[in-house]
């Protein structure tokens, strides 16, 4: 190279120099808000994330939910289906004097009373408490016949008073 050209890429060095340095530090002042804007958008995505996993699981419970509400509303319709209309109790209560007849049970005295709740439940029914005179046979064959009967009967408690003197309590379900 001859001394003029030298002299020539000496004066236009510092612009190659220049334009080095900016194609280098370029970059960091285009892409910089970039990888702030792309970081904040992952943020978002993630949070994001989290909610649709958080509300697909409240999806799959109220689902599950769902369902086991239509299986109680079942039972309940199937159980009120069992249940005799309250015009049916002096049907019923003459049955039950008839099956501790028949079990040889001797009925002292009887006490009825209606109540709508029963176990903090909206069931409507007749609290019935009898006083009976029997053998432990009879009382065992009375309670046998008791839990065969088409109606649904709660007994509820049955205690020996005296030898041969029994007190049932037990809870006639009605609509």
């Amino acid at each position: 190279m001859n001394p003029n050209e030298m002299a020539k890429l000496k004066e236009k060095a510092p612009i190659p120099l220049l334009l080095l340095l900016l194609l280098f530090f370029l970059p960091a002042f285009l892409l910089d808000p970039e990888l702030e804007a792309l970081q904040k958008s992952a943020i978002v995505y993630d949070t994001s994330l989290k909610k649709a996993r958080v509300l697909r699981l409240q999806r799959e419970k109220y689902r599950q939910q769902g369902e086991r509400l239509q299986k109680l509303e079942q039972i309940k319709s199937d159980l009120f289906a069992k249940i005799p209309q309250e015009s049916a109790l002096p049907e019923m209560i003459d049955r039950l004097h008839a099956t501790a007849a028949s079990s040889s049970v001797i009925v002292d005295k009887v006490r009825y009373s209606f109540s709508r709740e029963y176990e903090k439940l909206t069931v409507p029914g007749y609290d019935i408490t009898m006083h009976l005179s029997s053998d432990y046979d009879g009382v065992r064959a009375l309670l046998a016949a008791l839990e065969t009967m088409p109606t649904p009967i709660l007994i509820e408690e049955i205690l020996m008073t005296e030898s041969r003197r029994y007190v049932l309590t037990m809870r006639l379900l009605v609509q």
